[in-house]
């Protein structure tokens, strides 16, 4: 076997390896097979395939620490990586470790084929980056194929310093995938620094970024160390990059540029050595038609997207995330089919955290362990549907508890229908921006 298209399927489920082995060897591939770790590692040091289907669960040696050893190694083949465990950190292991692509089982032999034939054709063998510590794990739930797509994207942009923009609707978990980035990152062991361009008035937001010194300004008593500095050798997030004023948006276009920045008040550069990471929930495509955001700040930050699916769009992964969020509760607590069935069934305009915290809701008012389609309160308002809210609200919680229910659902709900646009949250509500910010944080919807 030799460069030009052999292929090695180490899998230890009989049935499996031979219903590979036929379908590649009828599309004009040499195959050989391993039945275990030991035997593919060997078979890869003898024969020297081109792309190795590797299975993730195998005895001797598993695929993951298989491709952990080959990793850095002169020579490597192609790693298709093959697992029947679907969740994030497995996905994102795997194209860390240098796998080519990662497939889910059941397989689909028209996918599989699609792969092998890419990989074949572009004569492509992976060589991965130098070894990294244990990440930490992230708590991304879901393996449907879009979220398996995002798993393989930040498996590969931990091997890379590449400046990355997460873009999705307000409560996909954008602040979760930058966290599994940097976790999984060369920087995972320096900080991890997060601003919220959504959260700090303009007037106070050029010193938070970049620092100022004493008495640059009337209250700057002492000289402070600005974000952009206390990221560095780390990741800095910029979250709602897409709030930021155009005057904001010229100082960070050049600080990204040049990675130097200079306290407010001084005129001696710093250089900052930091991978940069912004998100955003808005249409960064008409705010620069209509000229809110400068194309040049763009396309500097628009290096690598990462789109995250809105819950509609994956509402397979459902009941694993209630199981999730059940789990995190502590609580034995089981859900009825029809309970489920109506979270299945909506379409959840606030994402993955309007169903945490419609679980949340839900344990709250829960009878005797069992969360029922009673429980599962959806897109209600106050006083609507012949109902009234206070008769709904379950008097043994407290007076303050079920108040703070239902200012958590307001709030909530304005930013949903909104689009995330915190302003025009703010308006429907009839509130100042600052309080909005301020609720924000209290029912820790900052993400």
């Amino acid at each position: 076997m030799s460069d030009d298209g052999g292929i090695l399927i180490a899998e230890d489920e009989k049935t499996a390896r031979e219903a590979l082995a036929r379908l590649l060897a009828a599309e004009g591939f040499r195959v050989a097979v391993a039945e275990d770790g030991r035997q593919a590692e060997e078979a890869i040091r003898r024969e020297g395939p081109a792309v190795v289907l590797l299975d993730v669960r195998m005895p001797e040696l598993d695929g993951l620490a298989l491709l952990r050893r080959a990793r850095g190694r002169a020579g490597q083949p192609a790693y298709i990586v093959m697992t029947a465990y679907g969740d994030s950190g497995t996905a994102i292991e795997a194209m860390k470790c240098g796998a080519y692509d990662y497939l889910t089982k059941p397989l689909d032999f028209a996918e599989v084929l699609r792969v092998v034939r890419r990989v074949v054709d572009h004569r492509r063998a992976v060589r991965g980056a130098a070894p990294l510590e244990a990440a930490a794990r992230t708590v991304l739930v879901g393996d449907s194929p879009a979220m398996q797509r995002v798993y393989k994207l930040i498996g590969q942009l931990a091997c890379s310093d590449a400046t990355v923009l997460v873009r999705g609707e307000t409560g996909t978990g954008k602040e979760l995938v930058v966290n599994a980035i940097h976790g999984n990152s060369a920087r995972a062991g320096a900080p991890m620094v997060a601003v919220n361009c959504a959260a700090i008035p303009d007037a106070l937001l050029e010193s938070e970024l970049f620092g100022h010194e004493r008495g640059a300004f009337t209250s700057a008593a002492n000289r402070r160390v600005g974000r952009f500095e206390e990221a560095n050798h780390g990741t800095l997030f910029l979250d709602e990059i897409g709030e930021l004023s155009p005057g904001l948006q010229s100082k960070l276009l050049r600080a990204v540029q040049e990675r130097r920045i200079e306290r407010l008040g001084s005129n001696s550069p710093i250089a900052v050595d930091i991978r940069l990471i912004a998100a955003t929930s808005r249409d960064l495509e008409r705010e620069l038609e209509e000229g809110r955001f400068r194309e040049d700040l763009y396309y500097r930050l628009n290096v690598v997207t990462v789109w995250l699916p809105p819950l509609r769009e994956r509402k397979q992964d459902i009941p694993k995330l209630v199981e999730h969020f059940l789990g995190r509760s502590g609580r034995a607590v089981s859900v009825t089919a029809a309970a489920m069935s109506r979270l299945c069934e909506y379409d959840w305009p606030g994402n993955v955290r309007q169903l945490e915290n419609t679980i949340e809701r839900a344990l709250v008012v829960a009878r005797d362990g069992v969360i029922d389609a009673d429980e599962i309160r959806l897109g209600e308002r106050a006083g609507s549907g012949g109902v009234k809210w206070s008769e709904q609200a379950p008097l043994e919680q407290g007076w303050w508890r079920n108040i703070q229910e239902l200012e958590r659902s307001m709030v909530e709900r304005a930013l949903a229908e909104a689009g995330g646009n915190k302003t025009k949250a703010a308006e429907r509500l009839g509130i100042q921006r600052r309080l909005l910010y301020g609720k924000m944080r209290e029912y820790g919807m900052e993400g």
